[in-house]
């Protein structure tokens, strides 16, 4: 997919998800591994579970409306999606990743490992400006009407 303006090729975001978890992996290891507490595997656990739970339902939306959830085309669009976990966040799926990476953070006991949630939504700017674009082009007042009654995060 092509940026907003049409000159650069996108990383799916899945891929900078599993950048930014081997950035995690790496300053874990630099820090001299895991760093455990009490109720670790717990926390983790359920952070994971929460991602893919919340990851899937906005899969099933997408996959029930029959519209496209690849992200690297976004212009393929046949349905705004805005009901279910939609009504509360534009970007779940992204959500799910940020959230999943939150639970590596917690798995790794390692603070420093948190760098890797404001690199991904860095990395993930151009993605988002790029599915804006297309959706308004697309779907026009109804999308602004989303927008503007729907937080992009939470």
């Amino acid at each position: 997919m092509s940026s907003a303006d049409g000159d650069a090729t996108l990383i799916p975001p899945p891929i900078l998800g599993t950048a930014w978890g081997g950035v995690q992996l790496a300053l874990t290891m630099v820090a001299g591994g895991r760093r455990r507490f009490r109720g670790q595997p717990l926390i983790a656990g359920a952070l994971a579970a929460g991602a893919t739970a919340l990851g899937a339902t906005a899969l099933g939306l997408f996959r029930r409306a029959g519209t496209t959830f690849h992200p690297q085309h976004p212009d393929e669009a046949t349905a705004l999606v805005t009901d279910g976990v939609y009504a509360y966040t534009r970007n779940p799926m992204y959500v799910s990743m940020l959230v999943m990476l939150l639970a590596g953070s917690v798995a790794s006991g390692r603070l420093r490992t948190l760098v890797a949630l404001p690199g991904m939504v860095a990395s993930l700017q151009p993605q988002l400006q790029a599915e804006e674009a297309a959706l308004g082009r697309l779907f026009g007042d109804h999308y602004v009407a989303y927008r503007q009654r729907v937080r992009r995060w939470l």
